[in-house]
């Protein structure tokens, strides 16, 4: 099966449009794995950051309630040494027993 000229004319222009349009193919499914990687860079960088975020938030959070728990702490302590001081007051043998009016 031989090909005349005028097939030839015909066949040769088509095969080089039938190879733009493989390497454009070729192209388009390269670029479409280019920005899935693209996009999923981007969303491993924003997972990232937003675990980072979250455990400033968590710290902050922890820094607050170490500071609540330090203020009960000194308020207690406080009340304990009133608490100590009153029992002193009140254990002493000879101070608020008598007064002496005639003295």
């Amino acid at each position: 099966m031989s090909l005349k000229n005028i097939e030839m004319q015909i066949a040769l222009p088509r095969t080089h449009d039938a190879g733009k349009i493989q390497e454009q193919l070729n192209q388009r499914s390269q670029l479409t794995q280019d920005q899935l990687a693209h996009s999923l860079q981007k969303q491993v960088e924003l997972k990232r950051t937003q675990v980072q975020a979250g455990n400033e938030n968590e710290k902050l959070k922890l820094k607050k309630e170490d500071a609540s728990h330090d203020q009960q702490q000194q308020q207690q302590k406080k009340k304990r040494e009133k608490d100590q001081l009153s029992d002193e007051a009140t254990d002493h043998p000879y101070k608020g027993k008598n007064i002496d009016f005639f003295g």
